[in-house]
């Protein structure tokens, strides 16, 4: 059978279930023989490429198989021997072949109907003699071309992708990245997975040029957004993975600033892994891709963080400068229209300052850059409410609380954090605050707060999502 003639089946099949269920909705028991033929000849009308013989069999809401069971159970009720009738002959007839006398008889039988009204033989009475069938209602006509047009379009995009179909894949990227900003990540992670799936079959079908880069370019976005998730829950070696894969897919697709992007996550992966010449290695190298927006802000932000670290005061503060330059100086797609998680905005920005100068010994500015974090995330707007980057902001308040000896600001700063439910305390926050943890062990009355970072700690997000895979394999 065609891609045609399936497609032309199943318009068939939509049109003949919404005249059914609409026509039956009005009657209480079996449709009689006249109700029958009225829905046959609106089916018929909707779908003129089908032959009445067809039709007549959709009107009772029979499938093949079925009609060759209620022409077997007419033979044994009439007594008549029963044919060796085959599903073949069936839908050879319904095709537009014509069967034998004995068996046109048979089937008029089981109708209830004559040869006439199954298509089988012509009707020569004159026009002005015939009762002419009501049209059939305009309302139903819409939706049945409309379920014809949609059945067509599948059956269509079985074979090659339509743009409709690459439509929804984007559309659905985009915002499975704008719920992470606010939702638990290992939910969310499942999704992904399925969604790089279908962009990896769609690459398998006949697509155009253009269609095969934006392929190319979610499936990169859905690697990068793994990464992350994956750095959430305290798994660097697969982060990396992915953000190479997403830099790869970037490549293939022609896509500079996933390019950048993706490099920016392993510089990102490189800082946790205290691997921070690679960190600068990595954030230098995603600025030979997206050298201006918010894109080059956030690698600047972790050149600073890397060389902070690393004890190059000068180099972080100058990178710090460059932060600023870069955001006034343009956009792109990923960062800008993209955005969710792919997003850098001035709050997230200030975050990074924070973290930098706490690295750069400056808890006073760190105070200062995280209160204007969480400022920004407060005044901002909801869906751009990063839980993951505002807790960061405030644990690392916290902590320049600590260094400055004032105790009882680390424990407001505190505050929100330990509110948060498992599925939520990220990696990257249990690691933060285990540095905070031992800051309040050598301060006098710091140790019922460090007992409160150590129980969150030891609950969190990546041993949620252990306890969580490990069950879903064992099940």
């Amino acid at each position: 059978m065609t891609h045609s003639s399936r497609g032309g089946d199943r318009a068939a099949l939509a049109c003949a279930t919404i005249i059914r269920n609409r026509t039956l909705a009005s009657v209480s028991g079996p449709p009689s023989a006249a109700l029958i033929q009225q829905m046959v000849d609106e089916i018929h009308a909707c779908c003129p490429q089908q032959t009445r013989f067809k039709c007549r069999r959709l009107a009772h809401g029979w499938t093949v198989e079925e009609a060759i069971e209620h022409f077997h159970a007419l033979c044994d009720r009439d007594g008549v021997k029963r044919r060796g009738l085959s599903e073949r002959s069936w839908r050879e007839w319904e095709a537009g072949a014509r069967p034998d006398r004995d068996y046109t008889d048979l089937l008029c039988r089981l109708y209830e109907t004559g040869p006439v009204q199954l298509g089988f033989a012509n009707d020569y009475t004159p026009e002005e003699l015939r009762s002419v069938p009501s049209a059939p209602p305009a309302l139903d006509m819409i939706t049945v071309a409309a379920d014809e047009a949609g059945a067509h379009a599948e059956e269509a995009e079985a074979s090659e992708l339509g743009s409709g179909a690459l439509e929804r894949l984007r559309t659905q990227v985009i915002w499975v990245g704008k719920r992470y900003v606010a939702e638990a990540p290992l939910p969310l992670f499942v999704e992904m997975r399925e969604l790089q799936e279908r962009t990896r079959r769609a690459l398998d079908k006949r697509i155009h040029p253009g269609q095969a880069r934006d392929l190319y370019f979610l499936t990169g976005a859905l690697c990068g957004l793994m990464a992350n998730v994956s750095m959430d829950m305290d798994r660097r070696i697969p982060a990396d993975t992915l953000a190479r894969a997403a830099w790869t897919y970037g490549k293939v697709a022609g896509h500079p600033p996933l390019m950048g992007w993706a490099r920016g996550m392993q510089s990102s992966v490189a800082l946790w892994d205290r691997r921070h010449s690679d960190a600068v290695r990595y954030a230098e190298e995603g600025l030979t891709y997206v050298s201006r927006g918010a894109g080059a802000t956030r690698l600047h932000m972790l050149r600073a963080r890397s060389y902070a670290m690393l004890g190059q005061d000068r180099q972080a503060t100058e990178a710090l400068h460059q932060a600023a330059d870069a955001r006034t100086a343009g956009t792109d797609e990923l960062h800008d229209e993209i955005a969710g998680e792919f997003a850098f905005r001035p709050a997230k920005e200030r975050y990074y300052a924070a973290v930098t100068h706490l690295h750069l010994g400056a808890p006073q500015a760190a105070i200062e850059s995280a209160r204007e974090s969480l400022s920004l995330y407060a005044a901002g707007d909801p869906e751009n409410r990063s839980y993951g980057c505002e807790s960061m902001a405030s644990a690392h308040l916290a902590i320049a609380h600590l260094m400055e000896g004032d105790a009882t600001g680390a424990e407001d700063a505190m505050a929100p954090i330990l509110a948060l439910p498992p599925d939520r305390r990220i990696g990257s926050l249990g690691a933060t605050l285990s540095t905070g943890r031992a800051l309040l062990s050598s301060r006098p009355g710091g140790t019922q707060m460090a007992r409160q970072i150590e129980s969150f700690c030891a609950l969190g997000l990546p041993q949620h999502a252990r306890y969580a895979i490990s069950d879903r394999s064992g099940r």
